[in-house]
């Protein structure tokens, strides 16, 4: 994680300007579900620290979205809103065989998103995936996974970026308790409410935030078991944001 941008994310929160939030990927940031999303859990947070009105949070976020199609649609989904901080989540669809994106293309995409949000002076935090369940997915696309997002860390420490490496800390817990692991996911490949809400609870800690929502009898039961899961990977040593 590369702490200066976590500091100019929080210096601009902090001030009196609107700050535009763009979260752009694919199908884990495109809402799938009713209830609550990870970029919900991260707008409340904010809202409730920094105050209301100032951010507006957009997700232009698409289902079987590669690096490439975010490349092709950067000028309408991404650009036309200005956004002054770029939530990067995406690699999923990249490592399917079916797609045809070389390891090298897929860097270099990543690259070319950087350098058009640098352009607009759009602060880009990239972030790696959730674990998907390795019995659930093919094993050749699960290896071309685990490389996209060592890539996602390298591109992200290369260009400075911020960097939310939400799957170093889902590994861990995966392997050590997987009764927990399997409770937030959807399927293979996608979190549930629960496990939407343990992400949300990951970024807003990278901003210093603790939403006071995670409390006992709070409407959102699933935001509670989150804040439980967060508190295992802690303490079984999965490496915080």
């Amino acid at each position: 994680m590369n702490n200066l941008v976590f500091e100019a994310v929080k210096n601009r929160l902090a001030s009196s300007a609107r700050t535009r939030i763009l979260a752009f990927g694919s199908s884990n940031t495109e809402r799938y579900l009713y209830g609550m999303h990870w970029f919900d859990v991260v707008n409340l947070g904010i809202r409730e620290k920094y105050g209301s009105g100032k951010s507006h949070f957009i997700n232009t976020g698409i289902s079987g979205n590669t690096t490439a199609d975010l490349l092709d649609r950067f000028q309408d989904d991404a650009a036309f809103y200005k956004p002054r901080l770029v939530f990067i989540t995406i690699g999923g669809n990249d490592c399917n065989p079916l797609k045809n994106i070389s390891g090298r293309q897929f860097k270099e995409n990543l690259e070319a998103l950087h350098h058009k949000f640098s352009d607009m002076g759009t602060i880009v935090i990239f972030q790696t995936y959730y674990s998907p369940d390795p019995l659930q997915v093919d094993e050749e696309r699960l290896g071309n996974f685990y490389s996209c997002m060592d890539t996602v860390r390298e591109v992200a420490a290369a260009t400075k970026s911020g960097l939310i490496d939400h799957l170093r800390r889902w590994e861990p817990l995966r392997l050590a308790h997987n009764d927990r692991y399997l409770k937030m996911m959807l399927n293979g490949f996608h979190v549930n409410q629960i496990g939407n809400a343990l992400l949300g609870l990951d970024i807003l800690r990278s901003l210093d935030v603790a939403p006071g929502a995670a409390i006992p009898g709070n409407p959102f039961p699933a935001l509670d078991e989150a804040v439980e899961n967060q508190k295992l990977m802690d303490s079984i040593g999965s490496e915080k944001n």
